[in-house]
Order: structure tokens, then sequence, then C-alpha cells
């Protein structure tokens, strides 16, 4: 889990990382949208802000690396 700090570091950088140049949409269960949905209400984030921290972290897992 990120801490407080982390998460706030990680909504910093998109100002000053790559543009966004690409729209991607999924489909997803209903349970995950409420969990997205309720993650951007308690966050004070916009829903793709928490599906691109979340997805972002998922995929460094797998080898991704977002300064390369």
């Amino acid at each position: 889990m990120m801490s407080e700090e982390e998460k706030l570091a990680f909504y910093r950088s998109e100002y000053i990382g790559g543009a966004f140049v690409e729209f991607i949409g999924f489909r997803c269960p209903k349970n995950l949208q409420v969990f997205l949905e309720t993650k951007a209400m308690v966050e004070g984030r916009d829903r793709s802000a928490i599906i691109r921290r979340l997805l972002t972290r998922a995929c460094e897992e797998e080898g991704f690396d977002r300064n390369a």
C-alpha cells in the first residue's frame, strides 16, 4: 500500500512527466468501478488519476519503467 506522501509524489510527478496522448477505455466489473469511484472521492482526485496511479504501480511490478 502506498503512503499518503507516495500518493502525493505520484500525482505531482504527473505534472512534469510526459503528456497524456492516448485515451484507453476498458470494461470493469461493478465492484471495481465502485472501488475506483470511492478511492477518487476519498483522495479528492479524478477517477482517471486513481486508475493511472494504480495501473502504473502494478505495471512497475511487471517491469515497466515510467522514467524511461
